[in-house]
């Protein structure tokens, strides 16, 4: 069973994570567009496009039908599930943290039995992050939207490392309440 020092540390870790998640959610970073001739960029988040040059700095809400965004068959619709899975992954990741606060402050029992379901939802919260990561891939790969100047930026990045985080997190309690004596034998 993991000990109270072993949650405490897993919870700080896995505040990393949300923090990263959340980053990766809320920040309209995902691909990086370069323009060469008119020294234009342009960032693709999951819910908004922003457009810098010069003369203009301009943020609007992407994918759009009015803005022929949707041209590509299924790029809204790849594109609005990358952005439903983090969500999901988000809300998941909310409710771990609450309940590893709740472990944190209950007895050893909760710290008994918490380890198996919070092993698998931090499992869950991976999952859904790499469904995300690997659809915007897809669609970078795929997408006539995304050609030479195209790389992924950090948004990207915070949810690769948020999703491997969350996996190797789930990898170390699991295997610490797998192998680790009962809590009582500590207290000799």
């Amino acid at each position: 069973m993991p000990t109270l020092a072993a949650y405490s540390l897993i919870s700080l870790l896995f505040t990393v994570s949300c923090a990263f998640n959340l980053s990766a959610l809320l920040l309209p970073n995902w691909i990086y567009v370069t323009l060469p001739p008119v020294h234009m960029h342009q960032n693709f988040g999951l819910f908004r496009l922003c457009s810098y040059s010069f003369f203009n700095d301009d943020c609007r809400p992407f994918p759009s039908q009015s803005d022929d965004d949707c041209k590509e068959e299924y790029f809204c619709e790849e594109w609005g599930l990358a952005a439903l899975t983090m969500i999901l992954a988000t809300i998941i990741g909310g409710l771990v943290w609450f309940d590893l606060i709740g472990v944190l402050i209950g007895g050893r029992l909760k710290r008994e039995r918490s380890w198996q379901r919070i092993s698998s939802m931090f499992i869950l919260h991976a999952l859904l992050q790499f469904t995300s990561i690997f659809l915007i891939a897809h669609l970078f790969t795929m997408s006539s939207k995304f050609y030479y100047g195209a790389k992924y930026d950090i948004s990207f990045i915070f949810a690769n490392v948020s999703a491997c985080f969350s996996f190797i997190l789930a990898i170390l309690l699991f295997s610490n309440g797998l192998f680790s004596p009962p809590e009582y034998a500590y207290m000799r």
